[in-house]
């Protein structure tokens, strides 16, 4: 064993005892001074990198050491490495021999590895390396270190490696020890509590400030329900509504459309009737009309004979004819024609077309 190898030893000794001292009595604790154990903290912290290269790490692949596929595994010659390296070893050495010789068809079942600090040889199998014996010490030494929490330990961007023990309040700041001294005097108006002290002030506000955050919060959730599940009915709500709006106008073009199929009738009725009284007038019209080109015809044949006779009494039956009044009901005398007039009274469109602009309302109402 090298001096260097030597000093590790010592130091990781000395560290295992410090661990039980510190760790195993309440006796010891009670002896200790606070801050005594602060500094021994303290000193732990200031060489936690070079600690952790030396005791903590795998010195082939340089990785920290934990519970699994990094696990301490102590050979031997009492070197320690974690069993990844030592797979990949083993994994090295067999592909080696393998390629070396036809004989190795398959991966060798054991293997000779060196130890990469003494080079002290040894024959082992895969198995035979997953039995391999962990290094407590290291695992010891692991638990120490996570129970110290140093990874939870907030330190001075400032002052380096100084923890954050303190709390300034008027600067609303976390400082260590030395900016209580430097730059967060009480005389220059900084009040400087303990952290722990801190806490306790300021819990009980952060609390009534997470009540109402979460007050808050739990009223926006349930504001939020209500909008998704109004999201959720605003197509049904349409739908009704189109429903609605579709049977009320159904309704009125269904009394409108019966109002013009009466209207239809009556206009009909009329018009026929009207049709059968013109139609008889003009049948009187046409009967005198055939008497009147037959007495013509004849005062015309009598005169074109030159009989006297028959001149006589086809004039005397002729002016008979015109005599002969026949009552044709219709438009005056001077009037050309027997034109009939109708006429549709559309009363009250303009007060049904200002009820329809106006019918019907659409209202919507937040629950």
């Amino acid at each position: 064993m090298d001096e260097e190898q030597k000093k590790a030893e010592e130091k990781r000794k000395q560290l295992e005892e410090e661990t039980l001292n510190i760790g195993t009595s309440n006796t010891m604790d009670d002896m200790v001074k606070p801050k005594e154990l602060a500094d021994r903290k303290r000193n732990l912290v200031f060489d936690e990198e070079r600690f952790e290269d030396t005791f903590l790490k795998c010195l082939i692949c340089r990785e920290s050491f934990d519970d699994d596929e990094k696990a301490p595994k102590m050979l031997p010659c009492h070197h320690t490495f974690c069993l990844d390296c030592l797979r990949q070893m083993f994994r090295v050495e067999g592909e080696f021999r393998q390629n070396l010789s036809s004989a190795f068809r398959h991966m060798p079942m054991a293997v000779k590895i060196c130890c990469p600090s003494c080079r002290e040889a040894l024959i082992l199998s895969d198995a035979e390396i997953m039995r391999l014996p962990n290094d407590h010490t290291v695992l010891e030494l692991l638990a120490f270190v996570k129970s110290t929490g140093k990874k939870d330990v907030q330190y001075c961007v400032k002052h380096k490696m100084q923890p954050l023990n303190f709390f300034c309040e008027p600067c609303i700041l976390p400082v260590c020890c030395d900016c209580t001294v430097l730059d967060h005097k009480e005389k220059n108006g900084h009040r400087v509590m303990n952290v722990d002290e801190a806490l306790d002030k300021y819990t009980p506000v952060l609390d009534e400030t997470l009540a109402d955050l979460q007050s808050a919060e739990q009223t926006l959730l349930d504001k939020r329900q209500s909008l998704e599940k109004a999201a959720d009915n605003i197509e049904q709500i349409q739908r009704e509504l189109a429903v609605q709006i579709r049977q009320t106008f159904d309704r009125l073009r269904d009394a409108i459309d019966e109002r013009e199929r009466e209207l239809f009738k009556m206009s009909e009725s009329e018009i026929d009737r009207k049709r059968g009284e013109i139609d008889e007038q003009l049948q009187i019209v046409q009967s005198r009309q055939e008497s009147l080109t037959a007495e013509k015809e004849k005062l015309n044949s009598a005169r074109d004979d030159k009989n006297i006779s028959a001149m006589f009494s086809t004039h005397q039956t002729a002016r008979e004819t015109l005599e002969k009044k026949v009552h044709i009901p219709g438009p005056s005398p001077s009037s050309k024609d027997f034109a009939v007039s109708f006429q549709f009274n559309s009363r009250q469109e303009n007060v049904i077309k200002a009820s329809i602009a106006g019918l019907g309302d659409v209202s919507f109402k937040m629950s």
